[in-house]
């Protein structure tokens, strides 16, 4: 290890470091860049389906969807004959073919929990479970707004 004693001396090995680290240090380091933000594509749909419970008559509901590339969907639904909900928000994801969400109202209670699959026709199927613990199954086809 090398004392140095004499302030000059000090300075001199000081600013050799400093413009050998600057030399050596490649440009991410040398120059800070800005933070790249990923911002997820949006992929509009709209179409119906329908939700039963039982043995039943299908009741019909419409979705406008948002699905993004990040795997994320959300919605608004109008529901035709439930007692819960008639117009609200569908929020879910996606996994492969798998999805999961829920529906809430526009005061954001918890209306139903949903999963499903989509179908290689494009068509999204599964059972949903409302807050009273009903449970039914449901359909929809989106199409390209």
């Amino acid at each position: 290890m090398m004392h140095i004693r004499h302030p000059a001396s000090w300075r001199l090995a000081v600013g050799t470091l400093a413009l050998g680290l600057a030399v050596l240090s490649p440009p991410a380091l040398a120059a800070p860049r800005l933070a790249q933000t990923h911002v997820p594509e949006a992929h509009r749909l709209r179409g119906s389906g329908s939700w039963q419970r039982g043995n039943r008559t299908p009741q019909r509901w419409s979705i406008d969807l948002t699905r993004r590339d990040d795997s994320s969907f959300e919605g608004r639904v109008t529901l035709v004959g439930s007692p819960l909900l008639h117009i609200g928000t569908l929020r879910g994801t996606l996994n492969g073919r798998h999805l999961s969400g829920s529906v809430d109202d526009d005061d954001g209670n918890q209306a139903a929990t949903f999963v499903g699959v989509v179908r290689p026709s494009g068509e999204w199927v599964g059972t949903y479970q409302d807050r009273t613990g009903e449970i039914g199954r449901w359909t929809w086809s989106g199409t390209d707004q």
